[in-house]
């Protein structure tokens, strides 16, 4: 889980983004800003919210928070279970309770995105959300923890799909094993699990469908744990014999993941990855890079850096957590090869966060 001393480091990032901007505070009221900013994860369906002042004064409210591991001057309860139930307007609730302890006056910081019944609070609001998502890019040492551990997941994942699949076996059948095993090794229930789980297709959810000999499983792997995301990719072939074909593309794309490596230093143009992946693939004899060629990790499961044409103006810069996912699609390769690694972006280079064999 996050630590609390690194919540502070990241509450005197904003408070010093308050003072700039000369504000009374900041009402905070994302999930994933509370988190981010406290330590406190709240269920899924509740409605908490931090508010930072000027001075530096931080008020949680939420429900049943464990005051030892949150970063926090007070701490706020609401009703978010009455009797067992939980009522359908969490932040209202929520937000009364909150209003009771703190004061906000004139310009105050939101999180845009955040519920509205906390955005009411404040008479002036100025929503801090870009900034916010400025500071989530360079990650911290904990956050870096957390997102190791999703992808230690990620990888008991690949191994059980290494062991079940096989021709004959169903694609929602394996999903379950594939599940079953993540859940097991997190010791918990995980609130996202990842995106691709087909054979012969570039990915999709699982369907009730029989894998045959030939085809090529795309397993892409994206399980949170302590509210980070892992997201990472194998591809397995079926009955263990890939083709000619099928190895000529993986090799094209390891060999591309090997030469991008090579390139990725803080100050590099993100696009320019992209740019490269691109050109390197174009010959391979199938479609190409048909899509980013990766993005961040963090609290979300697609964060910046974006490795996209779409966003120039991005750069890499350490403290970045990050995929690569080339991948090469086609009906006669049954049909696409998608193969993804995380990194951390370093003062020199990169590390590798992945480590289960590529080998289809």
């Amino acid at each position: 889980m996050l630590k609390k001393e690194l919540c502070r480091a990241r509450q005197q990032r904003l408070l010093n983004i308050i003072s700039r901007e000369g504000l009374s505070g900041a009402l905070i009221s994302q999930r994933e800003h509370v988190y981010y900013f406290t330590g406190y994860r709240s269920h899924w369906n509740h409605a908490p919210a931090v508010y930072l002042d000027a001075r530096g004064k931080v008020t949680v409210c939420g429900y049943n928070v464990d005051a030892e591991r949150t970063a926090a001057d007070e701490i706020v309860s609401y009703p978010a279970h009455q009797y067992s139930t939980m009522p359908p307007d969490q932040a209202r609730h929520s937000a009364e309770s909150l209003s009771k302890a703190i004061s906000v006056s004139g310009r105050a910081g939101i999180d845009g995105e955040g519920r509205a019944a906390f955005n009411r609070l404040v008479a002036e609001p100025v929503d801090l959300t870009p900034r916010i998502m400025r500071l989530r890019k360079r990650k911290d040492l904990d956050e870096i923890d957390c997102i190791k551990a999703a992808i230690r997941i990620s990888e008991v994942m690949y191994a059980t799909a290494r062991e079940v699949l096989k021709p004959g076996a169903n694609e929602l059948d394996v999903y379950t094993q594939i599940r079953s095993a993540a859940i097991k090794s997190a010791g918990q229930e995980l609130e996202y699990f990842g995106n691709d789980f087909r054979a012969n297709a570039g990915g999709g959810p699982p369907r009730d469908r029989v894998m045959n000999a030939g085809e090529l499983y795309v397993l892409d792997a994206g399980p949170s744990l302590f509210g980070y995301h892992a997201d990472n990719c194998r591809t397995f072939s079926i009955d263990r014999k890939p083709t000619d074909m099928q190895i000529a593309a993986w090799k094209k794309i390891t060999d591309c993941i090997a030469m991008l490596e090579k390139q990725i230093r803080p100050g590099v143009q993100a696009k320019a990855l992209f740019e490269s992946a691109r050109e390197f693939l174009k010959d391979a004899g199938h479609s190409g890079l048909c899509h980013h060629l990766g993005h961040g990790i963090g609290l979300q499961p697609h964060e910046s850096p974006q490795l996209n044409p779409e966003f120039p103006e991005v750069v890499m810069e350490a403290g970045d957590v990050f995929t690569m996912e080339p991948g090469l699609y086609s009906e006669q390769l049954r049909a696409g090869i998608r193969i993804e690694q995380n990194y951390l972006v370093t003062d020199s280079g990169i590390e590798r966060l992945t480590t289960f064999p590529w080998e289809l």
